[in-house]
């Protein structure tokens, strides 16, 4: 299903090969080309994954699930603070909301709104099952509310929100709109901030959630060097298993002089 989405949709290959060429500006066109079909046959297998994550029973997934680094995620939830559970659009993005949420109680999960009004709502419905509470990343309050009630938050803010309270700072090679929501949401909620993402096994052997330590000294009083801290982390996600990352994504569309990345 990727190969085919690799080969219609010739817009958002196009976009794709731009982000890997400045993320790794070392890569040959043989090596940029690799990638970009990795990346699409990673956005095919996903489909599979979202509908396993969405409807699959608990213990049928969490059979097929391992774990690195639960002790900081346990260390995070033991100290009776809000957790905001930090990670980026890496496939298998679903996967990974539905399995986090088996290891913490109360989970919330803040979402972008999606164009297509009938695949938002089955989306939200579906997310509901293993959720708390769905919220809108442009719903503030709700976020904020939720995590003085204590509810674990999963973030992923690598996206170009255009101007939506952000900050210029440098993200896999370039210049990116970089929400100032991480560190803010932390100092006014007190909470925690502890990064993790999925990985996909290769030969169907199951997923592994990887957990990062809590992130420490976070936040100061510097919300650009917050900034910039939350896309290093993200950054260091995305290298590890850079042909899961959704690279079609017009990452870096919004830019401090105007100009133009993207065709």
């Amino acid at each position: 299903m990727g190969t085919v989405i690799y080969h219609v949709a010739t817009y958002r290959r196009g976009i794709s090969k731009i982000n890997i060429k400045q993320a790794f500006p070392n890569y040959t066109e043989t090596e940029v080309n690799t990638l970009v079909k990795k990346s699409f046959q990673s956005i095919g297998t996903s489909f599979f994954d979202t509908a396993s994550a969405w409807f699959e029973k608990r213990h049928v997934l969490k059979e097929r699930c391992q774990i690195e680094g639960k002790e900081h995620l346990d260390d995070a939830l033991s100290k009776n603070k809000p957790v905001i559970l930090l990670t980026g659009h890496i496939n298998p993005l679903e996967m990974g909301g539905r399995l986090i949420s088996f290891y913490c109680d109360n989970i919330n999960v803040v979402y972008k709104k999606a164009r297509n009004p009938l695949f938002n709502a089955f989306m939200i419905k579906s997310r509901s099952t293993h959720a708390n509470a769905i919220v809108d990343n442009k719903n503030v309050r709700g976020i904020i509310r939720g995590l003085k009630q204590g509810k674990t938050t999963w973030f992923a803010p690598d996206q170009d929100f255009k101007r939506q309270d952000i900050v210029f700072t440098p993200f896999l090679g370039g210049i990116a709109s970089t929400l100032t929501a991480t560190a803010k949401l932390a100092k006014i909620t007190d909470a925690t901030v502890v990064p993790f993402y999925p990985v996909r096994l290769e030969n169907n052997k199951g997923f592994k959630l990887i957990v990062l330590p809590a992130l420490e000294d976070f936040p100061t009083l510097d919300t650009h060097a917050d900034s910039a801290r939350v896309n290093q982390i993200i950054e260091h996600m995305v290298y590890q298993q850079p042909h899961q990352y959704l690279w079609s994504h017009k990452r870096f569309k919004t830019q401090p002089d105007g100009r133009k990345i993207y065709p």
